[in-house]
């Protein structure tokens, strides 16, 4: 049987790679899934709402241009194969690939499953109706058009179909977009150094052909009467944010000449029990640098 101590001394020495890999980060993503699928399962608020708004009485389409599932697939692995094949070409030489490709993942994961999180608690908080509601609640015959009614008028018996009819708010698929389209139009664009001086302009073309994405994403949900353009600009701006707080939160800013890079993983000492991090500042020019060494630069 193996003993306390081995069992100790085998995290001892696992513990700085571990670290060094974010562990604790993946841990905390992964918690965050749970959540979301947590909050999937719970009934959302249940608005009052009349006959006779206009803005709920389109059509039910049974066949969606960009089902939920595809679209988060969609999305999510055509980033994850970019980074996966791409970053072997660009860091080909670089002794710190692993690095590299790891916390892109990380912070893609996080982007993604964060967004996931805050949009389907927002959905639930909300409660505002989709516009195809009157369609998918089916009301019973004899309810007053005029007047403010809830969900006990409804007769349809599906009751996933009539309780996501409350899930307007923001729209799933247009910060499921952003948050992922967005996070990779930024990631290509530090890796291509787009704002560096003298880039070619094909580079930022490149980088931003995944916003035309997501936008394409986003409007289908209101071709297939989904989602009020409102839903559709409330989930783009909250998922654009999102990735941008969890590029930012690996990867140094775009007009800096080492962009391409993530930021140093922290050091990790057993002994004291104390993190440190690694310097990570980062220069656009070396005269910058110079000044910094002699303290000329704040």
């Amino acid at each position: 049987m193996t003993s306390f101590y081995s069992v100790h001394r085998y995290v001892e020495r696992a513990a700085p790679m571990l670290h060094m890999a974010y562990l604790m980060d993946w841990v905390f993503i992964f918690l965050l899934l749970g959540g979301f699928i947590v909050l999937t399962n719970m009934d959302p608020f249940f608005n009052l709402f009349t006959l006779d708004d206009p803005s709920i009485q389109h059509p039910y389409a049974t066949t969606e241009r960009v089902p939920s599932i595809v679209g988060v697939i969609y999305t999510t692995t055509i980033s994850v194969g970019i980074v996966v094949i791409f970053t072997p070409l660009l860091h080909r030489k670089n002794p710190a690939l692993a690095h590299v490709v790891n916390v892109s993942l990380l912070s893609l994961a996080l982007s993604v499953i964060l967004t996931e999180f805050v949009t389907e608690m927002l959905k639930n908080m909300i409660g505002r109706l989709r516009p195809d509601f009157i369609a998918r609640c089916m009301p019973a015959p004899g309810t007053p058009l005029h007047g403010l009614v809830g969900i006990e008028v409804c007769t349809n018996t599906n009751l996933q179909v009539l309780y996501d009819g409350f899930r307007s708010t923001p729209s799933g698929h247009s910060s499921n977009g952003w948050a992922a389209f967005g996070w990779l139009s930024a990631w290509i664009a530090g890796q291509l150094k787009v704002f560096q001086p003298g880039t070619e302009l094909f580079r930022s073309f490149i980088a931003i052909l995944p916003l035309f994405g997501a936008t394409l994403i986003g409007v289908s949900r209101i071709e297939d009467f989904r989602h009020h353009i409102t839903d559709i600009l409330f989930g783009g701006i909250l998922g654009a944010l999102i990735a941008w707080y969890s590029y930012r939160k690996y990867f140094p800013h775009l007009g800096k000449a080492n962009c391409h890079m993530p930021f140093p993983p922290p050091a990790f000492n057993m002994d004291s029990g104390i993190d440190t991090v690694v310097d990570t500042d980062f220069y656009d020019s070396l005269d910058e640098m110079e000044a910094a060494k002699q303290g000329y630069s704040d």
